[in-house]
């Protein structure tokens, strides 16, 4: 996990996911349960992190400069320098 708890190039581990068939629907409705409220915080924090970007670039439209490509302003919020704005 990165900073502010975000994974990194992290992927779904389909290989070594549980069989589905094995479990009860009370065990399957638990789990559909704590994944719908694992995408409603992430849902979330995707809207907040968007407000963010939004106000960043209006500031940045307000002052005359050029705004930053997504990435960039992504990883600028979330406090990791970007490849780009470092000196050579």
């Amino acid at each position: 996990m990165g900073d502010h708890g975000v994974p990194r190039g992290e992927g779904f581990d389909w290989e070594g996911a549980e069989d589905l068939t094995s479990l009860s629907e009370a065990e399957l409705r638990a789990h559909l349960g704590a994944l719908s409220e694992e995408e409603r915080a992430l849902s979330y924090r995707l809207r907040v992190l968007q407000g963010r970007m939004d106000v960043i670039r209006a500031e940045l439209v307000r002052r005359g400069a050029v705004a930053l490509p997504p990435g960039d302003l992504a990883r600028a919020l979330l406090g990791e320098a970007s490849e780009a704005g470092r000196p050579s």
